[in-house]
């Protein structure tokens, strides 16, 4: 008997984020979200920053991850070209149960964060948190929600006229449905659990001041990082970057990619069974400069 009240005790006390819940049900083309792929300098520093954040650390086929409810977090170590800022990847989120005690209890352990007004609604106070290196993570207060994190969003930015074309292109090609208007925007749902905003804020005269930037390297944007940015649309490729590219979970991947490239996508790396050992692949780059990776076996983690 003490042995059952101590076991369900620890049940009871066992975060659900880490629970390892597999990846979300797909939609009814077969796609779910997959991954968030991270170039990173220190594995250690980010998997202290991730596994801070609620993640739970593992391997997938010798590569550092670290998984939440409805994705993994790659880690390859690298040089990353730039953070996440000034890329159509801005940033990626997640929903929290209290976005203010968690950033709160990240920063007294050691997480770069902070709960500050949003640059475009000041209003709203928005929390943000910041890998070691500079990929944006925000940070939403969602009260119902019964995991400590979860819900991971991407926000896209590109120009205003390609929004319509943006939705429309993931509607057509990954069973995605078109979502309400957001503020700059519009929201692409229906690819589990994926919170996918396509907004146009780079051509928003805001988005090109520090406040906006946020934090880099653990401090407000310096002239030099403004005046580089000011240099580009803020919508430049994810290869290369902290954020190198986002994946999807596909079923029947290889007739999903044939089908992708009946309607012109055109494939960096061709689907195949063995570049992984555990999983089949696929690499592209949408047209807006988002590369993406399809897998089809990271479901069974």
């Amino acid at each position: 008997m003490k042995r059952l009240i101590c076991f369900l005790c620890a049940v009871m006390l066992w975060s659900p984020s880490q629970s390892g819940a597999q990846l979300e049900t797909p939609n009814e083309a077969g796609v779910s979200l997959g991954h968030f792929h991270t170039i990173v300098r220190d594995v250690d520093a980010a998997k202290r920053f991730w596994t801070t954040l609620g993640g739970r650390a593992m391997k997938i086929d010798e590569t550092d991850v670290i998984k939440f409810p409805g994705v993994f977090i790659f880690l390859t170590k690298g040089s990353p070209s730039a953070g996440s800022y000034g890329s159509v990847v801005n940033h990626v989120g997640f929903l929290v149960p209290n976005d203010e005690e968690a950033i709160a209890n990240w920063k007294a352990a050691g997480v770069i964060a902070e709960r500050v007004p949003s640059a475009y609604v000041p209003e709203v106070r928005i929390g943000w948190a910041y890998t070691p290196d500079d990929l944006k993570v925000r940070i939403n207060r969602e009260q119902t929600m019964t995991t400590s994190i979860g819900s991971p969003l991407v926000m896209l930015w590109v120009a205003k006229s390609s929004v319509p074309d943006v939705q429309a292109w993931y509607v057509k090609n990954f069973g995605a449905k078109a979502g309400d208007p957001i503020n700059n925007g519009v929201r692409i749902a229906n690819i589990p659990p994926l919170r996918l905003n396509v907004v146009s804020s780079a051509e928003d005269p805001i988005s090109r001041t520090p406040a906006a930037v946020g934090l880099v390297h653990g401090a407000p944007a310096d002239q030099a990082t403004m005046d580089k940015l000011a240099k580009t649309n803020l919508s430049l490729p994810t290869k290369g970057r902290a954020l190198d590219h986002i994946g999807f979970e596909v079923r029947n991947l290889e007739a999903f990619c044939r089908k992708l490239e009946a309607s012109g996508v055109k494939f960096s790396q061709p689907y195949s069974k063995s570049r992984h050992r555990s999983f089949a692949s696929a690499e592209f780059t949408d047209p807006w400069g988002t590369s993406v990776e399809l897998t089809e076996g990271l479901s069974r983690f």
